[in-house]
């Protein structure tokens, strides 16, 4: 008698070991594979848009019902979540085990990209333009910005701030924009370009115009309108060749 309980006892505690180590088996696979698919899309990312050395923190969220999942007896595939809006703060993955265990499981990442972006150095009111001396670099989590961040005091000096921006605030897009280099009616130097043969006349702008804005502008000699791009002060490249 007393030895079919201790029997009972040592299968039991045999069978709630392998559940454990199960459980630990199948999380651990889970964590593994998410962390490494988050790595690569995060490392593309990066190498795509030149984010250049930058410290990477992930969080990943397993659902509780990966309990009760056995271990995968291959390494689990791991591919985006189907329908999920990607997000760089905030990845979704769809974990799948083919073969006999069969099971399928959505899981959620929680990321912090920290890098060197251009922040402000003292508040800046609206209209004014940024200079060197107004900004920094400085490491952020650039994670939650979708990308509207800069990398270079270059890219923001000579800009005009279109919103209040605080002290040590990360400069983002939404928040400047380009300085008017053309006026309505002005004079402009219009420049077309046609199989490597570039030519140059004098125009006058239907609108006013920001860098990299297209405008109308008419042809003084032909008076003929055509689109054109805003490239510098006054002047303006001709989108398609005129006859």
């Amino acid at each position: 008698m007393r030895k079919n309980i201790f029997r009972l006892i040592f299968v039991g505690l045999s069978m709630a070991c392998v559940s454990a180590q199960a459980t630990v088996d199948s999380s651990k696979q889970i964590d593994t594979g998410v962390r490494k698919a988050a790595q690569k899309e995060i490392s593309e990312i990066a190498q795509h848009q030149g984010f250049g050395k930058y410290a990477l923190q992930l969080d990943v969220v397993i659902p509780p019902e990966a309990a009760s999942l056995a271990p995968c007896p291959k390494t689990p595939a791991v591919a985006p979540g189907a329908n999920s809006k990607r997000t760089l703060y905030r990845l979704r993955y769809e974990v799948t085990c083919p073969g006999v265990q069969d099971w399928k499981l959505n899981v959620a990442v929680k990321t912090a990209i920290t890098l060197p972006v251009i922040t402000a150095v003292n508040a800046l009111e609206r209209g004014r333009v940024i200079d060197a001396q107004d900004v920094v670099l400085r490491p952020q989590d650039i994670a939650p910005l979708n990308g509207q961040f800069f990398t270079a005091p270059q890219e923001v000096i000579g800009q005009i701030v279109k919103r209040r921006v605080s002290e040590s605030q990360i400069i983002t897009g939404s928040l400047l924009e380009q300085p008017v280099m053309v006026e309505r009616g002005q004079s402009v130097l219009m420049v077309a370009s046609h199989q490597g043969i570039e030519a140059s006349t004098t125009g006058e702008a239907m609108k006013q115009g920001r860098k990299g804005e297209v405008i109308r502008v008419r042809n003084i000699s032909s008076q003929r309108t055509v689109d054109a791009i805003v490239v510098a002060p006054g002047e303006v490249r001709i989108l398609t060749p005129t006859r």
